[in-house]
């Protein structure tokens, strides 16, 4: 089974729940908790939203790309919700990415619906093989 670390607001819970039915999720509030899940597990994807304890998603990223047991455990960055009106989801694809992430899904621009989920879903199968 593959397992991914979520670092998210407990908002989108639901919605990961459904995109990774099948995976084993462990869910991260803060960096603290996010370090401690990386220093206590093996994870084959790390997911972190763009909310993440008061936007701390390039932190985070950072840390995992740090990490000598993580630092090349793929990283989805995603977007949840509409906000940080004066960036564009190209400023945020090209900043996680010059950072370490291998993509951005912008959940914001999709329905809160299976067609979402599936969008994360299959981002996050490209990106976790096996």
């Amino acid at each position: 089974m593959k397992k991914v670390l979520v670092a998210d607001v407990p908002q989108m819970d639901a919605r990961y729940s459904a995109a990774l039915a099948g995976w084993d999720i462990e869910f991260a509030r803060t960096m603290r908790q996010a370090r401690q899940a990386l220093a206590e597990a093996r994870y084959d994807l790390v997911a972190i939203g763009v909310y993440f304890d008061d936007s701390q998603m390039f932190d985070l990223v950072r840390a995992v790309r740090g990490d000598a047991r993580h630092g090349e455990v793929p990283i989805v960055c995603v977007r949840t919700r509409p906000g940080f009106a004066a960036v564009t989801t190209r400023t945020l694809e090209t900043t996680v990415k010059e950072l370490g992430a291998e993509r951005l899904v912008d959940l914001a621009a999709l329905g809160d619906d299976a067609a979402g989920e599936g969008t994360l879903r299959a981002a996050a199968e490209s990106l976790v093989r096996g």
